[in-house]
């Protein structure tokens, strides 16, 4: 009973992590829409809650752990869960790298146009890991069907293969919010772009409108 009690913990402490993360993640997307696009830092009260689950997460993680090995001396021999543990501690790394890293370069209120290669790459690879591997751990979770015979190399080789894609993503993304303004000659970022914009509910196109005004005057 302690067992499932600590589990369902940890699954409440995954999904609420993941929501934030997901929320978040689009609430920045949606400045994209518009031109000289300055990406903020997440709230505080969104780093906040995802401290809150991260810790939540290890701790209950830690005592399932434990309570598994107490019911059976191999539970660590799964490679799977030895994968998602070595995968948990990189996240808890890349926390830091997050906090003193990426949120600092979005505090300078910079527009993406101005940003130098190590902007890009200083907020793209801690992004892109925290997305990619958050959302592989929870799928890790509830593959039970891999217990005992996904060898760790293959679990590791997914995981490097998901951070690369959300890497090159989050840098497609960035180069497409780095256009300053519509080219006489619109191509395709000028057309997503508009197709985006004309898609966004009324007061949100008002609230970008009226930014994209301060940024022309100021």
């Amino acid at each position: 009973m302690l067992y499932l009690l600590f589990i369902y913990i940890h699954l409440i402490a995954t999904c609420m992590a993941i929501g934030v993360i997901v929320l978040t993640d689009m609430r920045l997307l949606a400045k994209l829409v518009g031109y000289r696009v300055v990406i903020p830092p997440p709230e505080q009260f969104e780093t906040l809650m995802v401290v809150v689950a991260m810790t939540t997460l290890v701790v209950s993680g830690c005592a399932v752990v434990l309570l598994g090995m107490a019911a059976n001396p191999h539970y660590l021999n799964n490679p799977k869960l030895q994968a998602k543990i070595l995968l948990v501690g990189l996240i808890v790394a890349n926390s830091f790298a997050l906090h003193y890293i990426s949120f600092p370069r979005l505090a300078r209120a910079r527009a993406v146009a101005s940003w130098k290669a190590r902007d890009h790459l200083g907020v793209a690879i801690p992004v892109a890991l925290s997305n990619s591997l958050w959302l592989y751990c929870a799928f890790l979770g509830v593959a039970r069907p891999w217990n005992n015979v996904v060898p760790i190399g293959t679990v590791l080789a997914i995981a490097f293969g998901l951070f690369v894609a959300a890497t090159l993503a989050v840098l497609l993304a960035l180069r497409f919010g780095a256009r300053e303004q519509h080219r006489e000659r619109p191509d395709w970022i000028d057309s997503v772009k508009a197709r985006l914009s004309d898609r966004m509910p009324l007061s949100e196109r008002r609230r970008y409108d009226r930014q994209h005004l301060q940024d022309t005057l100021f």
